[in-house]
């Protein structure tokens, strides 16, 4: 195979260039029939699986006639449906009906005294027939996407006891009643920083039916229904630990982990919230019917969401159809600008930071899929990636600043955003500076091939700072001191350690090179491609100018071009047959102008007083010949296959 550096054939056994140790882009006999391998395996996988699926269909594809629902089937199916609804309503209006009957036992007195301080009685307990409104509230994004939705109970008048937790993000909030429509709610009770508040349906929508809402009596016990399951349970004495606004805040009662209500004298006095809250929140303002709003729905929204971080987030997660993938990039990464307005605890499901990221790093590959990878790099600068703070997608980015901007930038990246990031999130992160190697190894090699060294050789140092364990990088050394000619330095760089089998074969080409050039140690290297029939060579005449030679061993004479003659202002010399003599060419016989050149320069080694004809090549203008009575002052080594002429001076 052959190098694409210096041309030199190489062994396809080889990986690495045999002269100057630069990889070998080759195709191995193992990996000769490596494609036909995989599609091998492939096609045997793939008639494996399509076996598997015959044997198995009946129970994967199962005749489609069983799939087949009958009329008479799905009315069955609606009737158990209705009977669970019936079940949980007769749960309720029995619950209802026992405290009741409580009522009834303490005496007439009571009786008579809860009526009179019951403004509404009419409409709740006294009446046998009467049931909790149940249904799901739906809270609904500005941009239509459902934040929540969970089970719960409305009084009379349309009253909802609602966490805060559950709305947040929500401008639009819906209660949906079991067998019946849908009904908006409006507004309630509520002040920044309750956990709980209390809200009712629009004035269209009261619900005359439902139990009162009345104050709780510390005192006395209280039931609890669950609005998710069967569960209930009686005669519970709470005590209360502290008050929020209109709610006293009691500690659960074990196995009360459902949304559910808490009744007392048949009607709503408290509620308990599930996932969203762990305490009993019961009612110690007013009755239902003396309650007013004093604020909207819009103005929780406003006052909890509007203008944060995570309306930015939930606003770019919106964005589909018309929006690309670039704006919707845009917008979230820009959503990093602003303050959050939700603690962690608090934030939906689909806002947390992991989540953002995660939909950051899909719009990213979209991004760059489309060829947007240099709006990619400026969208994700290091000051958004620093503020979004995740490792993982800064090393997503990291290919992109290589391809936008080069190694520099990219390298830089790591070093410092990444490694600001790794330092904030306290623990390390290997493969982060596996892949900081890895763009040093590229970026140095790609140096070295182009043999570009005064550009690689700082670059190598600070790569070598830190990682001055990687053997890959301490090879790229000995190989740009190789180039810069300084064997001394390249051998002991490269026995300072040892390397790993991988790294065995460019280990030894790089060994013979220092050997070859401590061969070369006080000669005149000059080397060409190999096998070729033309050793060209510079050369700097008198100090001052470079003349471009051809060496020629059938030349008795060195020639030079006429114009360099000219400009060098060379003494003619007078010999035996004058100052001109004629000399045979391809062209034909052409006479020339012997002079004197006071120094001939090759490779650092000066040659005095050297006799030259003034003479023009045919086809070749500003080409000379370095002839006979220059190279007879040296013993010459010429080695064709590695395309070196070797020059040991006399």
């Amino acid at each position: 195979m052959k190098c694409l550096r210096c041309k030199t054939e190489n062994k396809i056994s080889r990986k690495h260039c045999e002269k100057c140790g630069a990889p070998l882009r080759i195709r191995r006999r193992g990996d000769r029939y490596k494609k036909r391998k995989v599609l091998l395996v492939m096609v045997v996988m793939f008639a494996w699986i399509i076996g598997f699926g015959y044997f198995f269909k009946d129970v994967f594809l199962p005749d489609s006639s069983h799939l087949q629902i009958s009329k008479g089937k799905r009315l069955e199916l609606e009737k158990e449906r209705l009977a669970k609804r019936q079940e949980l309503t007769r749960r309720l209006k029995a619950a209802m009906e026992r405290q009741n009957n409580k009522n009834e036992a303490g005496g007439a007195a009571t009786r008579i005294a809860a009526a009179a301080t019951d403004k509404n009685a009419s409409a709740t307990a006294g009446q046998k027939g009467q049931t909790i409104s149940t249904g799901w509230v739906s809270i609904v994004g500005a941009w239509g996407r459902q934040v929540a939705k969970f089970r719960s109970a409305a009084s009379a008048g349309g009253w909802l006891a609602l966490p805060d937790r559950a709305c947040l993000g929500g401008m639009k909030w819906i209660f949906y009643r079991d067998y019946d429509n849908a009904r908006p709610i409006a507004g309630g009770l509520w002040t920044s920083g309750d956990m709980v508040g209390l809200w009712r349906m629009d004035q269209k929508n009261k619900l005359l039916d439902s139990p009162a809402l009345t104050a709780w009596n510390a005192s006395h016990v209280v039931d609890w229904l669950s609005l998710e399951s069967a569960k209930q349970k009686q005669d519970i004495q709470l005590r209360s630990n502290k008050t929020q606004g209109n709610f006293a805040i009691c500690q659960l009662p074990e196995n009360l982990d459902e949304i559910g209500i808490f009744v007392q004298d048949s009607k709503i006095v408290g509620w308990t919230f599930g996932q969203w809250l762990d305490s009993a929140f019961m009612w110690k303002g007013k009755s239902g019917n003396e309650l007013q709003t004093n604020q909207t729905v819009n103005d929780f929204y406003q006052q909890t969401f509007a203008g944060g971080r995570e309306e930015a987030f939930a606003k770019g997660l919106a964005m589909e159809g018309k929006k690309s993938s670039l704006e919707k990039l845009t917008t979230l990464v820009e959503a990093y600008q602003l303050p959050t307005s939700l603690a962690r605890e608090d934030t939906p499901s689909y806002l947390l930071p992991e989540e953002i990221v995660r939909q950051i790093r899909i719009l990213v590959r979209l991004v760059v899929k489309d060829g947007n990878g240099r709006l990619v790099a400026k969208i994700l600068d290091p000051t958004a990636l620093r503020e979004i703070g995740d490792i993982d997608l800064l090393m997503d980015v990291v290919p992109v600043y290589t391809a936008a901007a080069g190694f520099d930038a990219s390298t830089s990246l790591i070093a410092d955003t990444g490694r600001a990031i790794v330092q904030a999130g306290g623990r390390d992160v290997p493969a982060l500076n596996l892949m900081h190697a890895k763009l040093y190894q590229d970026w140095l090699q790609s140096l070295v091939t182009v043999q570009a060294v005064n550009e690689a050789m700082p670059i190598w140092k600070t790569a070598r700072d830190y990682y001055p364990d990687d053997p890959y990088i301490q090879l790229l050394g000995v190989d740009l001191y190789l180039l810069n000619n300084n064997w001394q330095e390249a051998e002991r760089l490269l026995y300072s350690r040892n390397y790993p089998p991988a790294l065995r074969d460019r280990f030894e080409v790089l060994a013979s090179r220092i050997s070859a050039m401590k061969g070369e140690e006080g000669k005149i290297v000059i080397r060409f491609n190999p096998g070729g029939n033309r050793i060209p060579v510079t050369a700097l005449l008198n100090g001052g100018n470079n003349v471009d030679f051809m060496v020629d061993t059938g030349a008795s004479m060195v020639t030079i071009p006429s114009n360099v003659a000219d400009s060098l202002g060379l003494e003619v010399i007078e010999g035996y047959h004058g100052s001109s003599q004629t000399v045979s060419t391809a062209g034909g016989a052409v006479t020339a102008t012997q002079v004197m050149i006071d120094s001939l320069e090759v490779d650092g080694w000066v040659e005095n007083n050297v006799r030259a004809l003034v003479m023009d090549i045919p086809g070749q203008p500003g080409m000379g010949l370095l002839g006979l009575n220059y190279l007879q002052r040296f013993k010459m080594d010429l080695n064709n296959d590695s395309g070196t002429l070797l020059l040991t001076p006399k």
